[in-house]
């Protein structure tokens, strides 16, 4: 574990760092270091084609990073920063392309987290940072998490004494569009409704878009947040079990090896006993227990992992849950 000194001296050394935030622990580099952005990209194995998030301390220093700075990004960043609200809007030059996947945009927010705050005040300059895990795996929520994953090669700043990510999952993506178009790339804590109800309140002019191009945020592939063990998700409650077990031995095995560069995982043999992912019904607190209850069941190494759909599943908290929940599944069943 690092205090926040020795986390700093690190950062400021081209390293990376892994560090709490209110969402899930990043994996973290100084902006203006590219041998160190080039060093999360290896620690990670991520393919180069999938942008990071830049952290920021202050509404300034956010505003540095883009082109230009509307009424709309103001409004939303005094209402939901420090927050899981990522902005996306066209990129100052100085912002590295490795940091944007070579895209024109680039992703900002504030995090909440006290230590992450901390930690980018004493660096003197914005930090980019995916989640700390290995590509396409099960996003880290606790220090042993992060440990797990690498061992001794990553540093970990010290949160003794502080709370644990209170959200949970990855932050909201929000594309805002110089013509006052905005989008969600990436469902998560901030939502919809919430972002609607402060841009009209503060009589805002805003319209929404659709886009069927979501590379512009991060976790956007098919399969993403896998654990290493069988998970699926079934979306007919009313399946029997030995339906459900017909169906997964059956589609399983057929499923390719890799999809997007994210390794499927399939069972070894034949899978006669399925444990049930079980989260609570609010979801707010589910989405607390996400990531840790699949690290959890991975080392208990069941055969295959189920989660059951049901009708209570409805609100705009779940959709942002099922977006990891679907991409964390090898399989999706109706």
């Amino acid at each position: 574990m690092l205090d926040l000194n020795t986390a700093v001296t690190r950062l400021k050394s081209n390293d990376v760092i892994a560090f709490p935030t209110e969402t899930v622990y990043g994996l973290g580099a100084r902006i203006s270091s590219e041998e160190a952005i080039k060093k999360i990209f290896s620690t990670k194995e991520r393919p180069f084609f999938d942008p990071l998030i830049v952290h920021v301390s202050s509404i300034q220093q956010a505003q540095e990073c883009f082109a230009s700075w509307s009424d709309i990004a103001e409004v939303l960043a005094q209402n939901f920063w420090p927050g899981p609200l990522t902005l996306v809007m066209k990129k100052k030059s100085s912002i590295s392309d490795l940091i944007t996947s070579g895209l024109e945009n680039v992703g900002v927010r504030i995090p909440a987290h006290p230590l992450a705050q901390q930690l980018i005040e004493k660096l003197g300059e914005p930090i980019a940072a995916p989640s700390a895990n290995k590509f396409g795996k099960t996003s880290p929520t606790q220090a042993a998490h992060v440990l797990a994953e690498f061992g001794p090669a990553v540093g970990i700043l010290d949160s003794v004494g502080y709370e644990n990510c209170q959200i949970g999952i990855e932050s909201t993506v929000l594309l805002v569009r110089e013509d006052r178009q905005i989008s969600i790339l990436r469902r998560g804590g901030v939502l919809k409704s919430q972002i609607e109800e402060v841009l009209n309140k503060n009589k805002i002019l805003f319209n929404w878009f659709d886009t069927t191009d979501k590379k512009e945020s991060p976790g956007h592939m098919k399969h993403h947040y896998m654990p290493s063990i069988p998970f699926v998700v079934c979306r007919n409650p009313q399946m029997k079990l030995s339906e459900l077990g017909r169906i997964l031995n059956e589609k399983l095995s057929q499923l390719p090896d890799e999809v997007e560069g994210v390794k499927i995982v399939k069972p070894v043999g034949k899978i006669d006993k399925i444990e049930f992912l079980k989260l609570s019904t609010d979801a707010h607190q589910a989405a607390r227990e996400l990531y840790a209850q699949l690290r959890s069941a991975s080392q208990r190494q069941p055969q295959a992992l189920c989660f059951i759909q049901l009708p209570h599943h409805s609100s705009e908290m779940w959709e942002s849950l099922f977006d990891r929940l679907y991409k964390a599944a090898s399989l999706i069943i109706d």
